[in-house]
């Protein structure tokens, strides 16, 4: 919370828990829903921990257009 200036929902929580794990994760959710906090809570997770790797962000476009 002190970072970000309200705590991370749930299933943010939960989705960035199972990626530090080590397990594949697929996260669905809605434009707004807060999907780019759990990359940013990743990004800070990994930097700390000193771990190497890819993150595969895919965002349908023609979908977001269509929400838009």
């Amino acid at each position: 919370k002190a970072i970000f200036g309200y705590a991370p929902r749930s299933w943010q929580m939960k989705v960035t828990e199972k990626v530090l794990e080590g397990r594949d994760v697929i996260a669905i959710a809605g434009t707004g829903a807060g999907k780019s906090l759990v990359f940013v809570m990743l990004a800070i997770a990994a930097e700390l921990a000193g771990f190497e790797g890819i993150v595969v962000v895919v965002c349908p476009l023609k979908s977001l257009q269509k929400d838009q």
